[in-house]
């Protein structure tokens, strides 16, 4: 519908409970949930890597950086990695990106982000405290870009008391 306002919702208490799942990185790396404990984290689940409005999405949230510190922020996509990085470098942005590809969508489907029907994340965007819990989530539906501002907002509400 337009005009429709996003869907905000406290995600599921799922990904805490999981910190082996692993985000691939370019390059070979790799990053586990367990790992992004310690600092808030931002992950920006985008459907497909390349595509009209995943790129003003990933434009925006690196554009708005300066504004998301102190939290680290991860741009996801089922993508591979090295499809990932080539989308990143075409961009010539400095978010960091990382891949869900294998196994296929788990961390997505952790954070209920997955849509099993298409094969990619859904346009969500969840908030992890220091302590790995979702404490903010933001849903956009599909071919409707997020409001970066609005992650901005939460992470300020989360850093800033």
């Amino acid at each position: 519908m337009a005009g429709r306002p996003p869907r905000r919702t406290r995600p599921r208490q799922v990904a805490p409970l999981v910190p082996d799942l692993a985000l691939a990185l370019p390059f070979g790396q790799q990053v586990t949930l367990g790992e992004l404990r310690g600092t808030p984290t931002l992950l920006v689940f985008v459907p497909l890597a390349f595509s009209p409005i995943c790129t003003g999405e990933l434009r925006d949230v690196a554009d708005a950086l300066p504004s998301l510190a102190p939290a680290r922020v991860l741009v996801v996509s089922c993508d591979s990695a090295a499809a990932l990085h080539a989308w990143r470098e075409s961009e010539g942005v400095g978010v960091e990106v990382a891949s869900d590809f294998w196994p296929h969508g788990a961390v997505a489907r952790a954070f209920d982000a997955f849509d099993p029907a298409r094969g990619w994340p859904v346009r969500r965007t969840v908030l992890l405290d220091g302590g790995g819990e979702p404490v903010w989530c933001d849903t956009s539906p599909g071919g409707r870009p997020r409001d970066v501002g609005d992650a901005v907002a939460a992470v300020a509400r989360l850093t800033r008391g």
